[in-house]
């Protein structure tokens, strides 16, 4: 998943009815102001508006906005096989569901490396800051080099992300920055968003890589939310939020509002949409057409929202071909099943929150809207997307609600569309099943969070943690009556679980010592566990490597996971780990200094053994011209005996058997 939002904006969904694609509402009278019912979370199922329907909508959205128009309060409403069970030659991006490839910044297809990089973590100094993509090529022996460079942006500070399909190589350059919208009341404080208003996407023909050429290249308005490949199809989620510079009024008077309501009914509404530009033709049309909107049942002419999320699909087979549908909403986040896309937004209000989820399905290959549900909570801080499952017509969510001091309130449930409603059929905790998910204090109160969260066939495996870690284990084997199964508590705490197959499990997290309460946490390391879940009544932690004083890039971030199954029963994996070291052995005084490794693991699950290989440490001819790269953007790529270590734009290469003996940068 790309960056969240740092704090999650109330989403307005609006209104129904027909359709026709004329705007008209700049011919409208309007001799005194509506009563307004200000901006809304409506968690009633969407339905297809009319082009004058949805241009109203927006229209009031944005007035309201500027007016800082209240929010009124809203209504309380298996087998023992392996999972991976295709033995491969290299490594894949990791992903949360099969055939549902996900962006990242490198990509591999067993003989050609695609690296996202830019010129700020090169080791020589560009004229120009720009993002490009290395394509290296390895040979019979293992080696690599460079065979071309492709600048794909000039803009700075972006993120680079890329999807390999075929011959097609999608680039997608997008921003991270923020911007702070206004409250809506006095009384409250600003609300900080992301700025990115536009975002780029360039596909490259790569069916000779050493030739590779540009053949589509657009820029598109609005803030990059999400992606995923299914088959040939591209699909995009990105919010926009239009501007409107033609309010004049200058005080908050009768008068000087309906001037603002007059002026914004009269602007053209192409004016105020998303366009897709392409830079090869320097051609923009609006990104979607406003017939092609939806809005929510109920809503009437006095509702409205100022943001638009956006679903585009493009063929990477022909760029094209291009498709787009909108919602009168602002969207978090995604969660993508082969059958459906599930876009969602949690509001928060007194204290509490609730999450809105919008199911879109992407039979007969087309994006069409099929349900709404809302569920109570949000969907936490680290890989949200892990959050949700969708398995034949249920799909199953884990929320949050409260904090460490009140408590929190962790919550499953299990919903099924019926009609065009996403209906919560069970839940936990429940009153046949009132044990709460989280240890409970003295207090009677969970005042653990969750850190990782992983559905697989008819389980969920759910870590929470503030002293030690219980790890649970839900039956959803019935999804009318899920139940917790058994639990662990061990110290420390995975942030990342990712299954190996009925039998076993990895958590990838930080370590703390047994503390008894009272005793402020520490971290201390990174903390890599084999959980035996064969029986789901006592799960059992089998092996536990530790790397002191280091940090794990997969613990935020599944992507910088990567796993090889190489024969029936035997894997290997492998993490980017960070180590601080002090010069001194008082280190309050020493000198820190930091060390980048790739750590490579052996998993034999008929031994049920989980074995340390060494680690591939970053090394550079020359430590004094050493640009600072983040690892959280480390990656791998294991190709049989061959590891390559991916950190800023350079690869560092080894042996399999003897990691910590590699050569690089290439």
């Amino acid at each position: 998943m790309f960056y969240p939002r740092l704090i999650a904006i109330g989403a307005t969904v609006l209104l129904g009815a027909c359709s026709s694609d004329n705007d008209s509402s700049s011919d409208k009278k309007t001799d005194s102001l509506p009563q307004l019912n200000g901006i809304k979370v409506s968690t009633t199922p969407l339905t297809k508006a009319s082009a004058q329907q949805f241009t109203t909508h927006l229209k009031n959205g944005l007035f309201m906005r500027h007016y800082q128009y209240d929010t009124p309060a809203q209504p309380t409403n298996s087998s023992e096989g392996d999972l991976a069970t295709v033995t491969a030659t290299s490594s894949s991006t990791n992903v949360q569901e099969q055939g549902v490839d996900e962006a990242d910044r490198i990509k591999y297809d067993g003989q050609y490396m695609y690296i996202s990089a830019n010129s700020a973590h090169s080791l020589t100094v560009a004229e120009q800051y720009h993002q490009f993509v290395r394509i290296m090529k390895r040979d019979e022996s293992g080696n690599v080099n460079q065979v071309k460079e492709v600048i794909s942006s000039t803009t700075d500070y972006q993120t680079q992300q890329l999807y390999l399909h075929d011959n097609t190589l999608a680039v997608l350059n997008h921003d991270i920055g923020w911007f702070s919208i206004e409250p809506l009341m006095a009384t409250s404080s600003s609300i900080v968003a992301p700025a990115a208003q536009q975002f780029e996407l360039s596909l490259m023909d790569v069916s000779i890589p050493e030739q590779t050429t540009v053949k589509a290249h657009y820029t598109i308005e609005g803030q990059l939310i999400d992606t995923r490949v299914i088959e040939d199809q591209l699909y995009i989620v990105s919010n926009f939020r239009p501007k409107f510079d033609g309010f004049v009024g200058t005080d908050n008077t009768e008068q000087s509002k309906l001037a603002d309501y007059k002026a914004i009914q009269n602007q053209n509404i192409d004016k105020l949409l998303p366009t897709i530009k392409n830079n090869l033709s320097d051609q923009s049309n609006p990104l979607f057409n406003p017939a092609d909107c939806y809005i929510n049942e109920g809503a009437t002419q006095n509702d409205g929202y100022d943001a638009i999320m956006t679903l585009t699909k493009i063929s990477l087979t022909d760029p094209t071909v291009q498709s787009s549908i909108c919602v009168n909403t602002y969207i978090d986040g995604l969660y993508a099943s082969k059958q459906a896309l599930y876009a969602y937004s949690t509001h928060y209000q007194e204290g509490t929150s609730n999450s809105v989820i919008h199911k879109f399905n992407l039979a007969d290959n087309a994006i069409n809207y099929s349900a709404t549900g809302e569920v109570t909570g949000h969907f936490g801080w680290n890989n949200p997307n892990l959050r949700f499952s969708e398995k034949q017509s249920y799909l199953r969510v884990l929320t949050s609600d409260g904090n460490s001091m009140d408590g929190f309130d962790h919550r499953l449930f299990v919903l099924e569309q019926q009609g065009n409603k996403l209906a919560v059929i069970s839940q936990l905790p429940n009153e046949s099943q009132p044990s709460k998910i989280g240890k409970v204090n003295t207090k009677d109160i969970v005042d653990e969070n969750v850190y990782a969260v992983r559905f697989v066939e008819d389980r969920a495996y759910v870590v929470t943690f503030k002293q030690t870690d219980p790890l649970y284990v839900i039956d959803l084997s019935n999804m009318q009556a899920p139940v917790i199964a058994g639990a662990l508590e061990i110290p420390g705490y995975s942030s990342y679980l990712h299954p190996i197959n009925d039998n076993l499990l990895l958590g990838i997290g930080q370590h703390v010592n047994d503390l008894s309460d009272g005793v402020p946490v520490i971290t201390q390391g990174t903390q890599v566990s084999l959980f035996d879940i064969s029986d789901i009544g006592n799960p059992q932690q089998l092996n536990v490597h530790k790397f002191d004083n280091a940090y794990s890039a997969v613990e935020s971030n599944y992507h910088a996971f990567s796993i090889l199954k190489v024969a029936d029963g035997q894997y290997r994996f492998t993490l980017p780990i960070e180590t601080w070291h002090s010069s001194n052995s008082d280190s309050s005084s020493g000198t820190w200094t930091r060390e980048n490794a790739l750590a490579a693991f052996e998993l034999n699950t008929g031994e049920k053994q989980m074995n340390y290989m060494g680690s591939s440490v970053i090394t550079y001819p020359d430590s004094d011209n050493v640009p600072y790269v983040w690892s959280g953007n480390d990656r791998a790529i294991i190709h049989q005996d061959d590891l390559y270590y991916v950190h800023g734009n350079y690869i560092w290469q080894s042996n399999w058997l003897t990691a910590a003996k590699n050569t690089g940068p290439h």
